[in-house]
C-alpha cells in the first residue's frame, strides 16, 4: 500500500485493519499525515515501515516489519503496543515508548539488525527465534530501556555487536531477563545501569600516574624557557669549575 503524496495536511493517512487476516506492503506514513492503528494484530509481510508524519500504536500489534525507518520530523507513540522488526532499525525522529515493546527477530530471513540512531525503549526483546541473531549498534551511544529487556530464542544465539561504547543502557527501575552465555557480547559493548568509564554518560577515566602535562606555549615561550634553562645549565657548569679553598 503506496500513500498519495497529495493528501491533505490534515488527513488521517494509512488506515490499517484491524484483523490479521491482512498484509500490507509499505507503510508510508508522509509529513504531516496521522497513522492511528486499531487493538487488533496486522502484518507488514516482511515490507517497511516509513514514518515521516505521526504513527500512534495505541493498543496495536504491528509485525513482520522488515526496516523500521523513523525519518528526521518523525513520531512513534508507542503507547502500550507492539512493533516487531525484522530488519533494521533507524531512528532519527522521535519514539516516545509508553510502555510499548519493541521486538526484534529474525522472521524475514535477515539475520542482523543495524541499529542507527538512538531510542529510548519501554520494553525491549531480542529473540533470536531458530537462528543466530546479530544485533549491530552504533559507537558511543547509547540505547536505553526503562521496562524490561529479554532475551529469548530456541535456541537462543544472540551477538551484541558495535563498539567502541556501544551500549544498551537500563534505566532506574528496569531489568534484564535471559542475558546468559548465549547472548554473545563483542568487545566494547555493554549492557547495564552505569556505561563503563570513558563512555558517553559514565564516569572519566582515571589513573594511578600522578605526572602533570607540560602546558603548550608559543615561540617567544619556548624562546624565554631555553634561555632560562641555558643559564642554570651555565652557573652548574661554573660551581663545578670553581677551585676549592686550601
Amino acid at each position: 500500500m503506496r500513500i498519495n503524496p497529495f493528501l491533505k495536511p490534515t488527513a488521517v493517512c494509512c488506515a490499517l485493519a484491524a484483523f490479521h487476516t491482512f498484509a500490507w506492503a509499505d507503510l508510508i506514513v508522509p509529513v504531516n499525515g496521522v497513522n492511528s492503528l486499531n487493538s487488533g494484530y496486522q502484518s507488514l509481510a516482511c515490507t517497511q515501515l516509513s514514518v515521516s508524519g505521526q504513527l500512534n500504536l495505541n493498543t496495536g500489534t504491528l509485525v513482520r516489519i522488515k526496516n523500521s525507518m523513523i525519518q528526521t520530523g518523525g513520531v512513534v507513540n508507542g503507547n502500550s503496543g507492539l512493533l516487531e522488526v525484522n530488519g533494521n532499525w533507524s531512528n532519527s525522529g522521535t519514539f516516545n515508548p509508553g510502555t510499548s515493546t519493541v521486538k526484534f527477530t529474525r522472521l524475514c530471513g535477515v539475520s542482523t539488525i543495524n541499529v542507527t540512531g538512538t531510542t529510548d525503549f519501554g520494553n525491549l526483546i531480542i529473540d533470536s527465534a531458530d537462528g543466530p541473531l546479530h544485533i549491530v549498534l552504533p559507537p558511543n551511544t547509547n540505547q536505553t530501556v526503562n521496562g524490561t529487556l529479554s532475551f529469548v530464542g530456541n535456541p537462543k544465539d544472540i551477538y551484541i555487536e558495535g563498539g567502541p561504547c556501544s551500549g544498551i543502557r537500563l534505566l532506574e527501575g528496569a531489568n534484564s531477563v535471559g542475558q546468559d552465555a548465549n547472548v554473545h557480547l563483542a568487545p566494547g559493548v555493554w549492557i547495564g545501569k552505569t556505561p563503563p568509564a570513558g563512555c558517553p554518560g559514565g564516569p572519566p577515566v582515571t589513573g594511578n600516574s600522578n605526572a602533570v602535562p607540560v602546558p603548550a606555549t608559543d615561540a617567544l615561550g619556548l624562546g624565554l624557557l631555553t634561555a632560562l634553562l641555558a643559564a642554570l645549565g651555565g652557573g652548574s657548569l661554573l660551581r663545578r669549575k670553581k677551585p676549592r679553598a686550601h
